[in-house]
């Protein structure tokens, strides 16, 4: 093992020719760094002396011609701040629509005669929608483009905002919020794709955290706007509003942000067809040279994925059924109003909030730590080798603190709640419940993005989908089990079933690299085959 390569998961290099070249340094021997593919930077960051080094020119020179290494993405700073603000921006919408929506869920029950068991059908059904339209968007974003995708799905979302302000029946209620949440649903599974597409993973962990607060955001401002315009205005107004949201949102879009779909314009370099061209190609960075990029070889539906997906769809779960019955509880203990009722969401998002900055520093942290410990050096313009990088122990050992706060704050949750308490104290719980679950969800999609690189469309949504349809099975049931048994035993149920699933984590963190690996070498004799024929 010790002459083996780092290879990175989307590289196509010659392990024997890197061996070669590394073993014609005088008075060196190959070591797992040094065998890594060797340029100029591998030799200046592995420690390896000037007079080495022009020897490895020589002979490299004498062979082959040299050719700079492809930057990782040719964006400037300011365009990829600019795509991330976007990314952002467009993410926000699917979870603001949940949250601007639940703070109506009563006056919309009194409207249309039904019990509130059957207005949380509608969440139930937004959800189900959440998880199945992202594995047909997620995907053709990789295939078609970020843009053309973007604006098929906005152009959906708007449609059934403008529906849902005018319908006036039970059923029809139903099936625009289906067609509402098919529309803004693949916004999350896309902003991690261009996450991964305009990072490395030395710095894709406060990237993508950047994405997942503002999803977490969503509960914090979603439901004091929908509180203030359901009390003043009336709950059609909160669909309203969305429309005016998604439509200064493609009004900026469609003109300026640029495609980012990898096999698209590869890494920023390569002008884009028609279709998925916006104003700025006019200034398109000159091409640089490009090696090849080839589809990643592993599949969501792998055991690493499938159980860490498991493990975090409980943790969304749970999540969800702590906020969806949070506005009964506040009208029914504390006699709030619906503006009132949206403020009670702030705390919550807030946590989330903090909780996603704090995971996001810490995964740069971490990953750098590691990195260091095996002698690895980080590059954040090219990226680095994935292969043989424990990049599960890089980010899964952050998980346990959040586990353990989110299994402590559900059980205090439900008792909390049951015992009548102060105002404060449901309040704080919420502060740090909502750390506890935006911490260990922003370290799976980064995890899910390191793994799968050139194909995170499809897995994240493979993440929705699990954890879309959980939450669904969850709200739907949650308020009648609160009923049977009460807040408090509800709520210790569930966080005890997260105690109980949380050695997945430890599974994945002990036995993935050797998963991973042995995919790696399944794929490679499958190609070996393929070209052999």
């Amino acid at each position: 093992m010790a002459n083996e390569e780092i290879a990175e998961s989307h590289g196509d290099s010659d392990p024997l020719a890197d061996k070669h070249v590394t073993d014609s340094i005088p008075g060196t021997e190959a070591t797992p760094t040094q065998t890594n593919n060797v340029n100029d930077n591998d030799l200046v960051n592995h420690g390896v002396d000037e007079k080495a080094k022009g020897d490895v020119d020589g002979s490299r020179n004498s062979n082959e011609p040299q050719t700079p290494a492809p930057v990782y993405s040719v964006f400037s700073s300011k365009m990829r701040i600019y795509i991330v603000l976007m990314t952002v921006f467009g993410t926000l919408f699917s979870p603001f629509s949940a949250f601007i929506y639940i703070t109506a869920l009563t006056p919309i029950a009194e409207s249309y005669h039904r019990s509130l068991g059957e207005i949380n059908f509608t969440v139930t059904i937004y959800q189900v929608m959440q998880a199945i339209a992202p594995l047909f968007f997620g995907d053709l974003s990789d295939q078609l483009g970020r843009r053309p995708v973007y604006m098929i799905t906005f152009t959906i979302y708007i449609a059934a905002n403008i529906g849902l302000a005018l319908q006036h029946n039970y059923a029809a209620l139903m099936v625009l919020r289906a067609l509402q949440s098919t529309g803004s649903s693949g916004t999350v599974a896309i902003g991690s794709a261009v996450m991964a597409y305009i990072t490395t993973s030395a710095e894709r962990g406060g990237f993508i955290t950047a994405v997942q607060a503002s999803v977490m955001f969503a509960p914090a401002l979603a439901p004091v706007l929908g509180g203030i315009l359901t009390q003043y205005l009336g709950w059609r107004a909160t669909f309203w509003f969305l429309v005016i949201g998604a439509g200064i949102f493609l009004t900026i879009y469609v003109p300026f942000v640029p495609e980012t779909a990898r096999n698209i314009v590869d890494n920023g370099s390569i002008p884009p067809p028609r279709l998925n061209a916006s104003l700025t190609n006019s200034h398109w960075p000159k091409a640089h040279n490009l090696e090849s990029q080839t589809d990643d070889p592993l599949r969501p539906s792998q055991r690493n994925v499938g159980i860490l997906m498991l493990f975090m769809s409980l943790f969304v779960m749970v999540n969800y059924c702590v906020l969806v019955p949070l506005q009964e509880v506040m009208r029914k203990q504390y006699h709030f109003n619906d503006l009132q009722v949206g403020l009670c969401y702030i705390p919550f998002s807030i946590g989330s909030i903090v909780g996603s900055v704090v995971v996001g520093k810490s995964l740069n942290w971490n990953y750098a730590r590691v990195a260091k410990s095996i002698g690895m050096s980080v590059d954040r313009k090219v990226g680095e080798d994935l292969r043989k990088f424990p990049i599960e122990r890089a980010r899964l050992d952050l998980m346990w603190p959040w586990i353990g706060l989110a299994v402590a704050m559900t059980i205090a949750w439900g008792w909390v709640v049951d015992s009548g308490a102060n105002l404060a104290a449901p309040l704080v719980v919420l502060f740090f419940a909502g750390a506890a679950v935006s911490g260990p969800t922003s370290i799976l999609t980064t995890l899910l993005t390191d793994l799968y690189p050139m194909n995170p469309g499809r897995v994240s949504s493979s993440f929705n989908l699990t954890r879309a349809l959980m939450s669904g099975a969850g709200t739907a049931v949650v308020q009648y089990v609160i009923d049977a048994w009460g807040y408090g035993y509800t709520y210790l149920f569930l966080g005890l079933l997260l105690l109980v699933f949380s050695p997945c984590v430890l599974i994945v963190r002990k036995w993935g690299p050797k998963w991973r690996e042995e995919r790696y070498r399944r794929y490679e004799r499958a190609d070996g085959r393929a070209a052999s024929i």
